[in-house]
């Protein structure tokens, strides 16, 4: 897994061992999603769409999707940790030989000052790849 940080914008990336269209599913399908991210997610990720995600601690951000590419890319807003600033999320997947699957998260949008905020969304991004790679390979929920 490989991470980036520049300015107030990071990628994210790693390898799913899985085809486009699985992983595509897992990240837009709520049910897919709440077993490994999400404890739970008020719809699927469709463009135009307002989604509610939840996670176990309590804690729930609102995302705007603004784009859908199917098997390519997913495209939303939401708000920042800690901060009133609302960030763009691009989660773009990219088929590699069959069977696997290139998932790149970018999130930018920060503003002077924000680099906390922007470190913890990193690390949030890097773990929710980790439980995609863990559920899609091997069946396995690292949340708990």
């Amino acid at each position: 897994m490989d991470a980036a940080v520049s300015g107030l914008r990071f990628a994210v990336t790693s390898e799913v061992p899985r085809p486009v269209e699985e992983v595509f599913d897992h990240i837009v399908e709520p049910g897919l999603l709440s077993s490994y991210f999400t404890s739970e997610a008020s719809g699927p990720l469709i463009v135009g769409a307002q989604v509610k995600w939840s996670w176990p601690s309590g804690q729930s951000e609102t995302v705007d999707v603004e784009e859908v590419e199917t098997n390519k890319r997913v495209v939303f807003r939401w708000k920042a940790f800690q901060v009133q600033t609302r960030t763009k999320v691009t989660i773009a997947l990219e088929a590699l030989e069959p069977g696997r699957t290139k998932v790149t998260i970018e999130e930018e949008g920060w503003n002077e000052g924000e680099a906390a905020s922007a470190f913890e969304h990193c690390a949030g991004w890097e773990h929710m790849l980790l439980c995609l790679k863990a559920r899609m390979a091997f069946g396995i929920d690292l949340r708990g």
